[in-house]
């Protein structure tokens, strides 16, 4: 049997690349992504002037149930809103993950972002665009490099209330992401809008402009604590969405009412995590 001299001279360093090229892992072809309204979760902390007063406080067995819920899927991003601070999100965020979030002087419900490390660190910034007035919340924008190509993932927490004001701000903060989603490219846009976007044509068509974006939640139904009107937390991509990806996981608790009987569902939140995997390939 005759012998190749280069693999003779190679000899074992030459076996050990191939071994490195069999088990090498190949490009990321997809993302699990989720946004989940925590409910103002406190880091629990100092706390000294006890604002806002109707603050829930969250126990260890609380931040346990979260914790097992939001990560039930293994996401690879998750959006959140209504935090305290970046500090809250260790409490229900294991060391797989990196996160940020917003900072805003005085009380705030901030907005944060959470990613498996082996992503890498995407560039954050926080987009004022969405806070035209002291109490509106800004937009947390994370770009990433994901195989060489950049995909920008943008967090936000749109107006709530339903008053002819609330709506008329929440419509002025969709027509700002109009203006902003043209400009990243690839994107994943996820968070509470609280607006059923599927009822409201108008607005969907504001935020939609020329763009051919996708809602994973289309069509689907939610039932987390008997929100029958529909979703107002969305997953929405100018990408693509796994086909029957989508799932909002309830908590073991939901009795479809979320009215503090059981007293132990006032430590979790009025909201279900929604995911869904973005296809990166196509």
């Amino acid at each position: 049997m005759m012998h190749c001299p280069l693999i003779r001279f190679l000899g074992i360093p030459f076996a050990f690349l191939i071994t490195i090229s069999i088990i090498a892992k190949g490009p990321i072809k997809k993302l699990k992504v989720t946004t989940f309204n925590s409910y103002f979760l406190y880091d629990e902390v100092g706390d000294s002037h006890q604002f806002p007063k109707d603050r829930k406080h969250r126990t260890e067995e609380d931040f346990a149930k979260i914790k097992k819920i939001l990560l039930s899927n293994r996401p690879d991003i998750i959006g959140f809103q209504e935090i305290e601070n970046e500090t809250a999100l260790h409490h229900i965020i294991i060391n797989e993950y990196e996160c940020r979030a917003t900072v805003t002087p005085g009380y705030s419900q901030e907005l944060g972002l959470c990613w498996k490390k082996e992503l890498g660190k995407p560039v954050i910034k926080e987009l004022e665009q969405l806070s035209f007035r002291p109490g509106l919340r800004k937009g947390l924008l994370a770009e990433f490099n994901i195989d060489g190509k950049k995909v920008f993932f943008l967090v936000v927490h749109l107006k709530a209330g339903r008053s002819a004001k609330d709506k008329k701000e929440r419509k002025e903060q969709i027509l700002a992401l109009k203006e902003i989603l043209p400009s990243l490219g690839k994107f994943v846009l996820l968070g509470d809008f609280n607006e059923v976007l599927e009822k409201k044509a108008d607005l969907w068509k504001i935020l939609r402009g020329n763009l051919k974006i996708k809602s994973a939640n289309y069509k689907q139904k939610s039932d987390c604590w008997q929100h029958q009107d529909g979703f107002i937390d969305y997953l929405i991509t100018n990408m693509d969405w796994q086909p029957g990806s989508f799932v909002q996981t309830k908590f073991e608790s939901d009795d479809g009412n979320f009215d503090g009987n059981p007293s132990a569902e006032k430590g979790l939140s009025d909201h279900c995590p929604v995911s869904a995997d973005l296809l990166l390939e196509r």
